[in-house]
């Protein structure tokens, strides 16, 4: 069967509403977009049978019961568990993880000992560091070169006192697919429980419990278009019913005594309280969705999308492509040679282009493979190759923009470089005539700022800025002078606006502009972020409190 990106994305009614027509949405590893069929589901729910569950007979109570143990079968279904009793609903995978580690580690031995790996979602890491504080437990890490698991060395960390092995199927940051049949075939015949973290799996790929031999999945609806704010846990049905719960309240008991409670059978004793219930009516409305698509046919398409934007990255100097073609779950992730990350993103939003910067909560892998954020684009099914060649051209754009040197500042007697800002017109900047001509303008202002190491000490450090920068300041002769640096051309430009208007004035003259309606009058409020917005103001506030 054929596979259409264009017809399937014509399900999401977000890109067909006017001011998302020209959007190109490349954070599909955060979240996915909604077929209508999952927004109708919710909206069906709140207007025909909203009501809690299991606790009441009238009419309402048991449409929502029946919809629940439905979309319960359903999943049980989509991850080919033997039972619905295996399915355990969830906020979403951190939470499901946390479940499992609580309730798991309860029962552990002081110096029985978990293993996970360097490319686990935080919400794969945080929990086990937690619990083995608690019950002091020993947690061990798959063999690793730079920061990339080696899972096929899996075994030389297994021991005789290993209990836990929580592992990703998929990693968020570089989009690595690990070998889930060779690290079965390394945990068969041992006795511990093998977690498999499937957040991103489940969205590119069909996934069956019973063949991989995991003892415990788990997974979040709003990756595989869903509605945000339910996940699935799987988990063994003999397991499970050995579990302690993790959290109390309604829904989880059948009795309750003033001094003990009974608890509820599975799968109820781990749903604690009332459930998102509308979100679970989504979910089912998601999984009838994907039943009905081939996807194979999605899944090859999203492969030959990635692998040729990594193949046009290859190509392209001025950044560090970080992912890999091979094995990957249809994630890129690059850093700029030179500049930020953020800069970048905040150019590529002005050109409706979304993508995610930062550590991913990833930050032992992100840290590994040497940067501090990298910029990731994530494709889903709707990414169509138009998608991907206006992303490409874009960030070519950016990088030749980009790559001009920063100015060498001239010296003027004092510890820094003072920079020369008198060829900065707000005349030119305000004349420009739309958004991505003042951005690129603003971009050309950040080279005058020099480079000035001798000033990044942590009493120049401006908070509130969202990329690192530092203002520096002297006064002589009644004139008051700066000194900016960042790593943010962004920020630099900002900063050379703001310097452009204070820089040698008295403070009677700097007290009496207003910066602010300057600012606003350029329209640069309006355009960029609050974080960026908060940045300049941030930085006008510390140039104030110099001045006094």
């Amino acid at each position: 069967m054929s596979f259409s990106a264009e017809a399937f994305k014509r399900q999401f009614p977000l890109f067909a509403q006017p001011e998302n027509q020209q959007l190109v949405y490349l954070d599909n590893a955060a979240t996915t977009q909604k077929p209508q069929a999952v927004i109708d589901a919710i909206c069906g729910f709140y207007l025909h049978s909203n009501a809690n569950t299991h606790r009441s007979s009238h009419r309402l109570a048991r449409l929502a019961t029946d919809m629940v143990e439905r979309v319960r079968g359903q999943a049980a279904g989509f991850l080919n568990a033997t039972s619905a009793r295996e399915i355990v609903f969830c906020r979403g995978a951190t939470e499901a993880l946390n479940l499992l580690a609580n309730s798991l580690c309860s029962e552990l031995q002081a110096g029985d000992e978990i293993v996970i790996s360097t490319a686990e979602h935080h919400a794969n890491i945080v929990p086990w560091q937690m619990m083995a504080q608690r019950f002091q437990l020993t947690l061990r890490y798959v063999p690793h070169t730079a920061g990339i698991p080696q899972f096929d060395r899996l075994s030389e960390v297994l021991t005789a006192r290993t209990r836990i092995v929580s592992l990703t199927g998929g990693s968020n940051a570089l989009g690595l697919r690990p070998d889930l049949q060779g690290i079965a075939r390394q945990l068969r015949g041992r006795q511990l429980h093998w977690i498999v973290d499937g957040a991103q799996l489940a969205a590119h790929e069909r996934v069956d419990v019973q063949q991989l031999g995991c003892d415990f999945l788990v997974c979040s609806a709003h990756k595989f278009y869903g509605p945000s704010g339910i996940g699935l846990l799987y988990g063994r049905e003999q397991l499970l019913e050995a579990m302690p719960p993790w959290q109390g309240g309604g829904e989880m008991i059948a009795e309750v005594d003033l001094y003990t409670s009974h608890y509820a059978g599975l799968p109820h004793k781990f749903e604690a309280g009332t459930s998102s219930l509308a979100a679970i009516a989504g979910l089912g409305a998601a999984l009838e969705f994907l039943g009905t698509q081939d996807r194979e046919a999605m899944a090859a398409h999203e492969q030959q999308l990635m692998a040729w934007l990594h193949e046009e990255l290859a190509e392209i100097p001025g950044i560090r492509l970080l992912s890999q073609p091979q094995h990957n779950l249809g994630i890129v992730a690059f850093a700029p040679v030179n500049g930020s990350a953020a800069d970048l993103m905040h150019w590529l939003d002005g050109r409706d282009i979304a993508v995610r910067v930062g550590h991913h909560c990833a930050q032992p892998l992100i840290r590994a493979a040497g940067e501090t954020a990298t910029v990731r684009a994530s494709i889903a099914a709707y990414t169509t190759r138009n998608d991907v060649e206006a992303f490409v051209q874009a960030l070519r754009e950016y990088l030749a923009l980009a790559e001009t040197p920063d100015s060498e500042a001239p010296q003027r007697g004092v510890e820094w470089s003072l920079d020369d800002l008198s060829a900065l017109q707000v005349e030119r900047l305000a004349s420009q005539r739309n958004w991505q001509d003042r951005y690129r303008e603003l971009m050309r202002w950040s080279k005058a700022i020099g480079a000035k190491p001798e000033i990044r000490r942590p009493e120049n450090l401006v908070r509130g800025c969202e990329s690192d920068a530092w203002l520096a300041h002297v006064e002589g002769g009644g004139r008051h002078y700066f000194a900016l640096d960042s790593d943010s051309r962004v920020v630099k430009g900002l900063g050379a606006l703001l310097l452009s208007q204070i820089d040698g004035r008295t403070a009677e003259e700097i007290r009496a502009l207003d910066l602010p309606l300057l600012f606003a009058d350029l329209g640069l409020e309006q355009h960029l972020s609050q974080s960026r917005s908060n940045g300049f103001y941030a930085l006008l506030r510390q140039a104030l409190a110099f001045v006094g």
